[in-house]
């Protein structure tokens, strides 16, 4: 990934950076370690710009009602009834992944389908996109949700229509329950964090930017205090949310400011469209944005609707005078860009973090639910190049599958699961995809001096592949497997 040196054929790291890049034949090595790569491919390690840690991790222990696990609620009933046999009555039950286009029934389950699943425990079931979920009776009581409840602005409780009870259908309500659904215990997140880490690097990913803008503090204390139990893990960097920015200031935290493994990134701003109207509105957007800056903060804003996309747009743009904060202002996401919001995003000079992954994994529901005018505007990649916008690739896992190279198999081909094309004039080359996956991921958030090249200077994070990647059979790419990963030096799979 790096242009002044884009092939080489051997690397040295010293105390954990990248000291010399060359020629085998030219590099004197008396005393070092070698290992060879047997004619594979190394490339930067990936960074995953946009992703949940702690949400993946919790994920990998939830009960699984992704398709094609769970094609009907009946299948999800089985499960979760599955796991409250084997929990004490009224501890919760976390489930996830469900999605209702890929249910026999073509619907959202309710809180009576989980009442009837688990009566006696408290359930909440997570839609595969992460902005809704449906809650049970016994968790909606759990979480003071009734009849007169009056939803956040942005949000929106499903109701029955006779009786104008909740249904346990919610969106947009994470700001809401954080903090009203316990925890697990901090040694059942370490074990669920152990694991989430040690699947990310045997896939590459030594650098990770946790997008998650609820319990930003909260979150911090757990990661920053992480001890040798976890394992090793990527090089961390957690936006803090736009509410939780008074406590990053108040506690000394600046952006980019350096830990063991972790850092302050952006803040997170969400912006939602789900309500009929974009929440918080352009002017208000505007003043937080102003408010970040002024403290040093970038902000990545999470837009996916084309009308959000656009009114994010303008209003980085009305903004854009205050100039870098230490990385460029984010849009995160931009799912859906038409035309006028493509130019719109242009004029803004943000950046992009956005999830090639999803034009493969999620690719035939949107053939099939999406409005045929949006199809070719869906998950952009080849057209912001074509504008000068800057690009940076991530998971949103546990959204999305954390594996980069599905991401860069749905950029290239622009394929869906079943083989459909998705936006064919979206189509990158490899080596754009892997550069927006490494080098893009670090300008997105102010690492391009420390990450992303295979450089002399560099930190010694790199992913090995058995075979040339660049010459590798596009259709090939979503199957690839590293076979080695170098995170500071230190490396696993050998």
């Amino acid at each position: 990934m790096d242009p002044r040196r884009p092939r080489a054929e051997a690397v040295a790291v010293r105390g954990g950076r990248i000291v010399w890049v060359g020629s085998a034949s030219d590099m004197a090595t008396p005393d070092a370690r070698v290992v060879d790569c047997g004619g594979g491919t190394l490339l930067p390690g990936f960074h995953d710009a946009h992703i949940h840690l702690l949400a993946y991790a919790s994920s990998l222990s939830a009960v699984d009602c992704r398709p094609p696990s769970a094609s009907s609620i009946g299948d999800i009933g089985r499960a979760v009834r599955g796991r409250a046999s084997e929990t004490p009555a009224g501890e919760w039950i976390r489930a996830r992944g469900y999605d209702e286009t890929a249910l026999s029934e073509g619907r959202h389950p309710t809180r009576r389908d989980l009442d009837e699943f688990a009566p006696r425990h408290p359930v909440r079931l997570d839609h595969r996109s992460g902005h809704a979920c449906v809650l049970n009776s016994l968790a909606l009581e759990r979480v003071g949700i009734g009849m007169s409840f009056s939803e956040p602005a942005g949000a929106t409780v499903g109701r029955e229509l006779d009786s104008g009870e909740p249904s346990g259908l919610l969106f947009e309500m994470e700001d809401y329950l954080d903090g009203k659904i316990p925890q697990a215990s901090r040694e059942e997140t370490e074990a669920s964090l152990r694991s989430a880490c040690a699947n990310l690097l045997a896939l590459g990913v030594t650098s990770a930017q946790d997008a998650t803008h609820v319990n930003s503090v909260g979150r911090w204390d757990f990661l920053d205090g992480l001890g040798d139990s976890v394992g090793p893990i990527p090089r961390l960097t957690l936006m803090p949310g736009y509410r939780h920015l008074d406590e990053f200031i108040g506690r000394g935290l600046r952006f980019g400011a350096y830990g063991r493994h972790l850092r302050p990134g952006h803040v997170k701003i969400m912006v939602t469209g789900s309500s009929g109207r974009m929440t918080p509105d352009r002017g208000e957007l505007s003043g937080m944005v102003s408010e970040c800056a002024a403290a040093g903060f970038p902000v990545a804003v999470h837009a996916v609707e084309a009308q959000v996309v656009g009114g994010v747009a303008e209003a980085l743009s009305a903004v854009s005078a205050s100039g870098r904060v230490g990385a460029p202002h984010r849009i995160e996401h931009a799912s859906e860009c038409p035309p006028d919001t493509l130019r719109s995003v242009a004029r803004s000079g943000a950046m992009v973090v956005t999830q090639p992954g999803f034009v493969h994994q999620n690719g035939d529901r949107y053939l099939a639910t999406v409005d045929e005018g949006m199809l070719p505007y869906l998950y952009r990649a080849g057209s912001w190049a074509e504008h000068g916008v800057d690009v940076a690739f991530g998971s949103d896992a546990p959204v999305g599958d954390p594996n980069p190279m599905p991401g860069v198999y749905g950029a290239v081909e622009r394929r869906t699961a079943s083989g459909e094309t998705l936006g064919e004039n979206e189509r990158i080359g490899a080596l754009d995809a892997l550069e927006w996956y490494t080098a893009g991921s670090a300008r997105a958030t102010g690492l391009e001096s420390q990450v992303g090249k295979i450089r002399p200077g560099m930190l010694a994070d790199m992913v090995l592949f058995g075979e040339d990647v660049e010459l590798v059979e596009a259709g090939r790419l979503a199957e690839l497997r590293p076979v080695m990963t170098a995170l500071g030096g230190a490396i696993f799979g050998v």
